[in-house]
């Protein structure tokens, strides 16, 4: 695995774990989980704790690094995702902290 894929893969993995805990798109899943098995259940915690779910993503998105990394579509997936987390990151700390 080359250098660029794996770093690309390590966006990827962030910004996936960020979509899935945090980002407001994913409110309703996350809540409909929550509803579902309650507040305490431990997939109600997964879909709400970035480092225990970032396990998970960064198992499969690495897996799939590992067999399509080369090709051009994972590649531009991946630099997108890294960039939409990068780019959410820079405008964080510009703007103080506040979500956009």
């Amino acid at each position: 695995m080359s250098t660029l894929v794996l770093l690309l893969t390590f966006g990827l993995v962030a910004r996936v774990t960020r979509l899935i805990t945090d980002d407001y798109l994913l409110r309703h899943l996350r809540a409909m989980i929550i509803r579902r098995f309650g507040p305490n259940h431990d997939l109600a915690y997964l879909v709400t704790c970035a480092w225990c779910m970032s396990i998970w993503v960064g198992g499969g998105l690495f897996t799939v690094a590992y067999f399509y990394g080369h090709t051009a579509a994972y590649l531009i997936v991946a630099a997108g995702g890294t960039s939409s987390y990068l780019y959410g990151a820079a405008s964080t700390f510009i703007e103080g902290g506040r979500d956009a």
